[in-house]
């Protein structure tokens, strides 16, 4: 008796391993890390910019001859992408900053998680193909919303959210997977190197976020405390200054990993909301650069790497 329910349990143990490749989204994907050497690696998210605020963007950056990637919302492309067709080529990369809703309906079980796989990288696909009808065609993305309103814990939904990506035919995704993780104004979890997402003969290059402007603000902790503070005092985020060291701090560990520091900061906050600081790092990072001899580079200028691999 006993070896006959050993033998049913194996065999509907084979059934579900037969299954989970149709049901479960991560069962037969590969992860390689890839070395593309030491860089720095501008992000930009242009959320909250209108056509006004694009154009004093723009004069912003005449100030810098360094190169960037821009993410743009599928509704700013709506809106005026005439004024983001303009500047294409040259220092600038133009990419989707992607806001796929998979389903109104969200499965709540992770072994069914390829059912919103297949649903995200339909809206993801519409979305690049929008770009691409207004003359933006675009190699890769990064999510706008932490989790894209998926219904797991964050580690599933990031999954989920690369390899949908791989699946909509994506060059690269910019991932925002460690600052995720972290309160504003905590110190960074360690970097990762750029890696290799492969499901048989299809590979998407992912490019991890090394540091973000988060840490210019305070943490949740720190905001409940001033809540407290006398009405003159003023809650301002961190200087340059203040948060230099956790810049220099993720740079290293990156060139130790010989991958690229990916530096996401949002243009908004000093354009359009009168905080400088986060354009005077900007400038600060640039110019230790050009002392140090530092690369600085486009996501989508590692996708050379990439070619001359044997990926």
């Amino acid at each position: 008796m006993r070896e006959r329910q050993d033998g049913l349990f194996r065999l509907l143990k084979k059934i579900y391993s037969g299954l989970q490749g149709y049901l479960d989204s991560d069962v037969d994907v590969e992860i390689q890390p890839i070395k593309l050497g030491f860089s720095i690696c501008f992000r930009h998210d242009m959320d909250r910019f209108d056509e006004r605020g694009f154009d004093e963007f723009m004069q912003f950056e005449e100030q810098f001859n360094a190169p960037a990637t821009l993410f743009f919302l599928e509704s700013q492309v709506s809106r005026f992408g005439q004024r983001i067709r303009k500047v294409t080529g040259g220092k600038f990369e133009m990419a989707l900053h992607s806001e796929a809703k998979p389903t109104p309906f969200c499965w709540s079980l992770f072994q069914l998680s390829r059912f919103l796989e297949r649903a995200y990288a339909r809206w993801l696909r519409k979305q690049a193909n929008r770009f691409d009808r207004s003359g933006l065609p675009t190699s890769g993305h990064s999510a706008h919303a932490v989790n894209n309103y998926l219904p797991f814990q964050g580690w599933i939904n990031w999954n989920i959210i690369e390899n949908a990506s791989l699946r909509a035919g994506f060059d690269y995704i910019s991932d925002w997977r460690l600052p995720s993780r972290i309160a504003e104004g905590e110190d960074f979890l360690p970097p990762w190197p750029a890696y290799i997402r492969q499901r048989g003969k299809r590979h998407i290059l992912v490019l991890p976020t090394s540091w973000d402007d988060k840490i210019f603000f305070y943490s949740y902790e720190d905001v409940k405390i001033r809540l407290l503070a006398d009405a003159e005092v003023a809650y301002r985020p961190r200087s340059a200054q203040d948060v230099w060291p956790s810049f220099l701090n993720q740079a290293e560990r990156c060139r130790d990993l010989q991958t690229p520091c990916i530096i996401n900061i949002h243009p908004w906050h000093a354009v359009c909301n009168g905080q400088s600081q986060f354009y005077e790092l900007k400038r600060m990072i640039i110019e230790w650069c050009q002392r140090n001899d530092i690369p600085l580079l486009r996501c989508r200028d590692y996708l050379t790497s990439i070619k001359n691999s044997n990926v």
